[in-house]
């Protein structure tokens, strides 16, 4: 193919989108500056692997799908590991005089240059998927003496700067200049994006910077479990953690009281928002990152793994003209994705949708979202009151905490609107107890509620290295599990690759228990009958419970029994 084509031509070409497709999509593109590919993929007309092979398609460059490839760690090495990061390469093959590199541009003649240098080999590039060259970065070079480069050379850094402070002292403000300039400082910089980079490769959903005595530790959340990936030596401490609030706009000279703030990476085609939180500790402030990718406030109910059942049951509730529909369970159980993909099936011109949250985690089109502010007198008591003067169809209310907005909730619930919240509860029946226990009258709490969503999440096993695995009923004797063996013939188990860092599962999936309202619950409910009698009228009418759901997605080979146990209960 010519190399002069344009990648438009090379899309239809390869039949990735028709030309009416095509032209629709330019008619609605607003920034002219964005490159087509992106816009294509932010659009959801193609996927990043296709936007990748079509571009080195049109400049005669080889694809690789590292995914579907195992690559030598010692050959990934002889790029060095601060330079891979920095270029987004990793080496693949390599021969006495050749290097093949997979790269997110190869075009940057620069880092062809610069791994020439390093390597004294002949670099041929090829082009492959961001995601996938940072995942097998970090497959490589793994966390023992990771980014142990930048971090070296982050500490002479420190050091230099200490020795030029000691020969050549400030007298104008000390702490504060001498921790933004130990933050500014280039390595120091270069080891906070590796962290960043690092937690966006493995999907972490929060990054812990945990101080201790004579050291930092740094942990990953990594599908619900934390497990650590670094050390950072104590000396670089204060210019790390001083790094990250002053890219979240924080005061940098505070370390004794807690702080919040926010910071948004565009890493096209994703674009993330990290909320940063510090605690003041006994050894230096605790800081933690939570990662927020922005697409994943476009996840429809499809994708969050509910049973065809609970789907439907769901869906009917959610297009309901009014009432409360309410998602129940602990934090980081996903409630707020729940109701968020949710508010993209009803979401419209037609409908006034309006959002208090806490803040706002994913920021959705046609919606008008604000964040909950103490200071200004902004609670999700106060914000709801003002909403449903608003004119609103739809109501989303990030969590229901106290009496106050429990009361408001149902009374825009029961006055022709429909309300969506969360609820710290242990399984839907417990939910409408609860509201009870903040002060809502049984018959209002009754009257107002749709139905009622209790979820978990579970690690997903990784489909890689899944084989099948015999469940005894000696097994499920011990576990005390109501099933048969026979029942879950189609269970697997993850044994552990490099896609998976070894630990047999990639992703989560939810697990869901969806109580939908009828007259006998209503009874039960105004009656104040107990979380436990209204869970068995729920079950009597076919209720599946938390731990059955989990259970049937063992037996569809999706999870594991070790996580059906770690997460959910009796």
């Amino acid at each position: 193919m010519p190399v002069d084509t344009t990648l438009t031509s090379v899309f239809l070409e390869q039949g990735m989108i028709s030309p009416k497709e095509l032209d629709a999509a330019l008619a609605i593109r607003n920034d002219v500056g964005e490159d087509i590919g992106h816009f294509l993929v932010r659009l959801g007309m193609i996927s990043e692997h296709d936007r990748v092979r079509c571009v080195g398609l049109q400049h005669g460059i080889q694809f690789v799908e590292l995914s579907e490839r195992e690559i030598d760690p010692d050959t990934a090495r002889l790029i060095p590991h601060a330079m891979a990061l920095r270029y987004k390469v990793i080496a693949v093959e390599h021969s006495r005089d050749v290097i093949k590199v997979a790269m997110a541009n190869p075009l940057d003649v620069q880092a062809i240059d610069d791994i020439a240098t390093a390597t004294d080999l002949e670099p041929i590039p090829m082009i492959a998927v961001e995601d996938e060259i940072l995942e097998a970065i970090f497959n490589c070079f793994g966390a023992a003496g990771d980014i142990s480069d930048i971090i070296v050379e982050a500490i002479k850094d420190a050091d230099a700067e200490v020795k030029i402070r000691e020969e050549e002292p400030e007298e104008t403000d000390s702490n504060v200049a001498e921790l933004r300039d130990l933050a500014g400082g280039a390595p120091v910089v270069r080891l906070v994006n590796a962290m960043i980079a690092r937690a966006i490769a493995e999907r972490a959903s929060d990054i812990h910077i945990e101080p201790e005595a004579g050291r930092v530790r740094v942990r990953l959340r990594v599908d619900g479990i934390l497990h650590e990936v670094m050390t950072v030596p104590k000396d670089l401490q204060s210019p790390v953690i001083s790094r990250i609030k002053v890219m979240a706009g924080m005061d940098v000279a505070e370390r004794r009281a807690p702080q919040d703030g926010r910071i948004t990476l565009v890493a096209r085609p994703q674009e993330y928002d990290f909320r940063i939180s510090t605690y003041p500790a006994v050894h230096g402030e605790n800081v933690v990152i939570r990662v927020l990718e922005k697409s994943a406030a476009q996840i429809t109910l499809d994708k969050l793994g509910l049973g065809p059942d609970i789907a439907d049951g769901f869906s009917r509730m959610v297009h309901a003209p009014y009432g409360m529909i309410l998602t129940c369970g602990p934090t980081g159980a996903g409630k707020t994705t729940t109701l968020y993909a949710a508010l993209n099936m009803i979401n419209s011109v037609e409908r006034n949708i309006l959002t208090i949250e806490d803040p706002v985690e994913y920021q959705l089109p046609g919606v008008i979202q604000a964040n909950v502010n103490r200071k200004a007198g902004l609670t999700f008591a106060t914000g709801l009151r003002t909403m449903v003067r608003q004119d609103p169809d739809v109501i989303l209310v990030g969590e229901i905490r106290d009496s106050e907005t429990a009361e408001i909730a149902v009374e825009a619930a029961l006055t022709g609107h429909l309300v969506l919240s969360t609820l710290h509860a242990n399984d839907s029946a417990g939910a409408a107890a609860r509201l009870i226990d903040m002060g809502v009258e049984p018959f209002l709490v009754a009257s107002s509620i749709v139905g009622l969503l209790a979820q978990r999440l579970v690690r997903s096993i990784c489909p890689r290295c899944a084989s099948p695995f015999v469940v005894t009923d000696e097994l499920l004797e011990q576990l005390k599990l109501p099933v048969n063996a026979s029942d879950l013939a189609g269970a697997m188990k993850g044994a552990g690759c490099e896609q998976c860092g070894r630990t047999g599962y990639k992703g989560r999936l939810g697990i869901y228990e969806l109580l939908l309202m009828d007259d006998d619950i209503r009874a039960a409910i105004i009656a104040r009958d107990s979380a436990a009698q209204i869970r068995q009228i729920a079950m009597s009418k076919g209720m599946r419970t938390l731990r059955q759901d989990a259970l049937e997605k063992v037996k569809a080979g999706l999870t594991t029994i070790e996580e059906v146990m770690r997460v959910t209960t009796e």
